[in-house]
């Protein structure tokens, strides 16, 4: 009486090196599927990194007229400081101090207007020193904003402003060069830290450049403006782990099959 070759208990040659094969070949796949998944995050937080840029004419003039000026200047002005400094809850990075003008904000904030020549906000260093400017707009309907050549995206809500509505950071730094902040991802100045006294002062629990312009709103943050791009990375982990799962699947059923 004959017996087939494939007899339980025996392995023929070919599967031995299907095996040896597929075991080669999963971490390679493996390590494919995750650089799939992971690179495209990386190179979104590259992309998101701002730069100090020359700036142009008109922002090179806002400079000129709100740096140099005293603490006297700054209120003779109609601006207030409100708040500590604002250090950036996700990581390195600051806001600094906002000094509100309440009669700039009303006349700007509600009908989703960005005046270019009168921002509505000093940024202030632990020194009462101008660091830059910033400007709030309400969402009516506008689509994204333009203004200084760049382009406003609509932004995640914040205490005193709890909905979606525009914003415009411009940090000024060294050699005239200045830094636009005009998304979640760039409306910190990364350089820029807060005193040890104000370390723990957060986006989340200072007062906003909206709270005048808004205030009935409540102060809870937005759980989307608390992740801001970590948003990303925090749905990258699993779809890796579960791309890589499938894909090991795939191939150990393919073993299995032709044994």
């Amino acid at each position: 009486m004959r017996h087939s070759p494939n007899v339980v208990g025996l392995t023929s040659p070919a599967h031995t090196m299907e095996v040896v094969s597929m075991r080669r070949i999963i971490p390679l796949v493996t390590v494919v599927l995750v650089m799939a998944v992971l690179l495209p995050g990386m190179a979104l937080a590259q992309s998101n990194a701002a730069q100090p840029v020359d700036p142009p004419q008109q922002v090179a003039q806002l400079r000129q007229q709100y740096q140099g000026l005293t603490p006297q200047q700054i209120e003779a002005a109609g601006y207030a400081p409100e708040g500590p400094c604002v250090t950036n809850p996700q990581g390195a990075g600051g806001m600094g101090i906002h000094a509100i003008n309440g009669k700039l904000l009303e006349a700007q904030f509600p009908n989703g207007t960005m005046d270019p020549r009168n921002p509505p906000v000093l940024l202030l260093d632990e020194n009462s020193k101008v660091i830059g400017v910033e400007w709030e707009a309400e969402d009516v309907g506008q689509g994204p904003m333009k203004m200084f050549g760049r382009t406003i995206q609509i932004q995640p809500g914040h205490p005193g402003v709890e909905h979606p509505h525009y914003m415009m950071h411009i940090y000024f730094k060294p050699d005239g060069k200045v830094l636009f902040g005009t998304d979640p991802q760039t409306e910190f100045d990364p350089a820029l830290s807060c005193p040890p006294m104000s370390a723990t002062a957060t986006a989340s629990a200072s007062p906003s450049a909206g709270a005048t312009a808004t205030p009935t709103a409540t102060s809870s943050a937005s759980p989307l403006a608390e992740t801001g791009g970590a948003f990303y990375l925090t749905l990258v982990g699993p779809l890796a782990l579960l791309l890589v799962g499938a894909g090991t699947g795939v191939l150990a059923f393919r073993v299995v099959r032709q044994g």
